[in-house]
């Protein structure tokens, strides 16, 4: 039999075992995800299950192999446009969620005073009735905060939240807001654009960790193998500017140690280069409007506050404007100070400079896909909103906080004053899986399946170069007493009989038929679908993980808006009394904190310093001579709004007046793998925001430095040359060589 790979990977999410089935295109076969009668089950033959992933935004199609009835393995899924059946260490970890012994295993009621984390079970018919009889006495006074979500249940959560006369915020620490903004303010687009880094001949990178953190590594990471080594006689150029080397930068051909901040004003002289050479592409009408922008600051005065020397950044115009495909990206560190939405605004006007939107290697915006109910997706909110949603509580236009997987307590830094919310709200609800800290502080959980026990869909607006909805399904039954979100939200609309008469109740129906509808709708305007019966193509879909089209369409007619005039950063702190810049970056793996509870992710060694299971500080070799500090040493930190010790690695690859410092550790709740283990440097950090945006600065912030003394815990995969005769805890050593 000739089966071809499209045809297998139809084939390889059916769970009947020993049939092999005809094409999608002929027959409809039943395909339920294991929800299979055990007889069906044949002990030691493994079945596989199409989905997408959720551990974050990107929504990567994974493959799930399953033995009897437990989840055993993650992979990529190879048909999957965006992740091409690559995954990374979160796709994989995303079993320790489903298997974690610190899941909530059951609706749960506050006992005690609010924080101390004392809670009691109670049925699912007590809990429900609690919810929907709070939700009638705060009716017009509900506020939702939840992770970024997409698709059916976006949509469900959106015309809930309207009936109950309250706000959707979607909040994700690393939503990448500076740049949404700066989009819309360049392209008019509220969807991420595709950087086609594959075609790119020269990639000038302003600190974006692409190959780390940044919207969705993995399709980067094989855009950019494809880049350096995927075309016959042509290695693509890459430079990367940032004040720490991180992953990416240690990939790239030349690192340039920016000083912090000055991103933009580096973008302004490049550009001022661009225009003064003749090299710009810019339409006539709009050349004054670019010149009047990069032209704004002298020279000599850019050179001064970057750092950077004229000779460099004159060689960075020139390989930059004579490149046949150059592609600037911002992000990460550049993204994180008071005018990160303007530098971002200032790097993609040099893509404008050089004619390269539209084009391949270049910025390419895409026509987005025409899922049901996508339209009611929200964008992605900044930290300030969050603090106007709290000052809303405070002056008592709203009472009742729900919370979906989101954890603003930790996420903002104390000098915000998020934790008022938490203890003055009258009533919390939270539909979290985990005792973090936002929902310790609640009244009632209403704990969700796992991704893994539930269904679920994503429509990719950008990013990939084709239309792409994914598609999940449960891959095991429940192993707790938890309730699908979409299913509690749906029964409570049901039950709310005062809800305000311009906004039509959601029908009680069950989640899993509000998603199909959805895909009928949608599987009927597709012409590769439009043959079939919506049960054949159903089952083709799930097979698949999902629908996406060979490519979508680009758009022809972008409107490129000149950049707003640059601002200087503003940093918390003298620099007199506080000398060093303080930057922070996700820590690999653990991310902002939201992976610091699977093990398999807390062991995962950081790339450049092999450190594991907590916190460290990077601090340039000079900078540990010069205050007579050891490898190991416990360092204390200390900014304008706090004071942290945290041990010390000598790290050569950053800039001697800068430290720098990995997020995701420092839980006082969240789980045994979570608690206890680093410091959670948000807890220092000064209330500043972009100017533009509202994010939270996490850059902005400048400290001083005291050496201890004493030694820290600090845990190395491997001892370096710097480390030895230190108590520093070894996990294994290179053999010399």
């Amino acid at each position: 039999m000739d089966l071809k790979r499209r045809d297998f990977f139809k084939l390889i999410g059916v769970t009947t075992v020993g049939s092999a089935l005809p094409g999608c295109e002929r027959e409809a076969h039943n395909l339920v995800p294991y929800l299979l009668p055990d007889e069906e089950i044949i002990p030691g033959i493994a079945n596989w299950y199409a989905s997408y992933c959720r551990e974050c935004p990107a929504g990567c199609g994974i493959l799930v192999r399953v033995m009897e009835g437990r989840a055993k393995k993650i992979e990529g899924n190879p048909s999957h446009p965006l992740n091409q059946g690559k995954l990374c260490a979160r796709g994989h970890a995303a079993l320790q969620d489903l298997y974690n012994p610190d899941r909530l295993r059951g609706p749960m009621r506050r006992e005690g005073p609010r924080g101390e984390g004392t809670f009691r079970p109670i049925g699912w018919e007590e809990a429900f009735s609690l919810w929907v009889s709070q939700l009638k006495a705060h009716q017009n006074r509900t506020a939702m905060i939840s992770r970024p979500v997409r698709g059916t249940l976006a949509e469900i959560f959106s015309r809930f939240m309207k009936a109950q006369g309250g706000p959707l915020v979607l909040y994700d620490a690393g939503a990448a807001v500076n740049e949404h903004t700066a989009n819309r303010a360049n392209f008019g687009i509220d969807q991420w654009p595709h950087y086609d880094l594959a075609n790119s001949t020269f990639l000038l990178s302003f600190g974006t960790p692409f190959l780390d953190d940044w919207l969705s590594p993995v399709s980067f990471g094989a855009a950019f193998g494809r880049m350096r080594q995927g075309r016959a006689g042509m290695r693509g150029r890459f430079v990367q500017i940032e004040p720490r080397l991180s992953l990416t930068a240690a990939s790239a051909d030349r690192w340039i140690p920016i000083r912090p901040g000055s991103e933009g004003l580096l973008a302004l002289g490049i550009g001022q280069l661009i225009l003064a050479h003749g090299r710009s592409q810019v339409e006539p009408s709009d050349r004054r409007k670019f010149e009047t922008v990069y032209r704004s600051h002298p020279m000599d005065h850019i050179v001064q506050q970057t750092g950077i020397t004229q000779d460099e950044i004159e060689r960075l115009a020139e390989e930059f404007a004579t490149a046949s495909t150059p592609l600037a990206l911002g992000g990460g560190p550049a993204s994180s100070y008071t005018n990160s939405t303007i530098t971002m605004q200032l790097i993609n006007g040099l893509n404008v400079l050089v004619g390269n939107i539209g084009r391949p290697g270049g910025v390419q915006i895409y026509d987005g896909v025409q899922f049901p109910g996508n339209d009611a997706t929200v964008q992605p909110a900044s930290e300030q909103t969050l603090l106007e949603i709290a000052q809303a509580f405070d002056q008592g236009r709203y009472s009742l906080l729900q919370l979906y997987q989101a954890n603003p307590l930790y996420s903002l830094p104390p000098s915000t004053g998020m934790a008022r919310l938490f203890m003055q709200a009258p009533f919390i609800v939270s539909f979290s899986s985990y005792l973090d800290e936002s929902t310790a502080m609640s009244d009632l959980i209403l704990p969700d399946h796992a991704p893994l026990e539930s269904w679920g869909d994503h429509p990719q607006n950008g990013l990939s170069g084709n239309l792409t909805v994914g598609l999940g399904q449960p891959v095991v039954e429940p192993l707790y007493d938890t309730r699908s979100v979409g299913d509690l939200f749906l029964q409570a609309s049901h039950h709310l009989l005062d809800m305000r008469q311009d906004h039509h109740p959601l029908p009680a129906h069950p989640f899993k038929d509000r998603l199909q509808a959805n895909w009928q709708s949608f599987l009927a305007d597709q012409t590769s679908e439009s043959g079939d019966t919506f049960d054949l193509a159903w089952t083709c879909r799930l097979q698949e993980g999902g629908w996406w089209t060979e490519r979508a369409n680009v758009q022809s007619k972008i409107s490129s808006h000149a950049p707003s005039d640059y601002e200087p950063a503003a940093f918390a702190g003298d620099d007199k009394e506080y000398p060093f810049y303080l930057s922070l970056f996700p820590a690999m793996g653990v991310g902002r904190g939201e992976g610091s509870n699977r093990p398999w992710l807390q062991e995962l060694p950081d790339t450049l310093t092999s450190a594991v299971w907590g916190s460290w500080v990077e601090i340039n070799p000079k900078t540990a001579r010069d205050h007579n500090l050891r490898s190991g040493e416990l360092l204390r930190i200390t900014s304008p709004h706090g004071r942290i010790e945290v041990p010390v690695v000598f790290f050569p690859g950053i800039r001697p007046d800068t430290i720098a410092l990995p997020m995701g550790q420092g839980h006082w709740a969240y789980g045994r793998y979570a608690t206890g283990r680093g410091v959670n440097p948000m807890s220092i950090l000064a209330p500043l925001f972009d100017t533009r945006s509202g994010a939270l600065a996490t850059g902005a912030t400048r400290v001083r430095i005291e050496g201890t003394g004493q030694l820290g815990k600090l845990a190395l995969l491997e001892q370096r040359h710097e480390d030895k005769g230190h108590e520093l805890i070894t996990i294994g050593r290179r053999q010399p060589t």
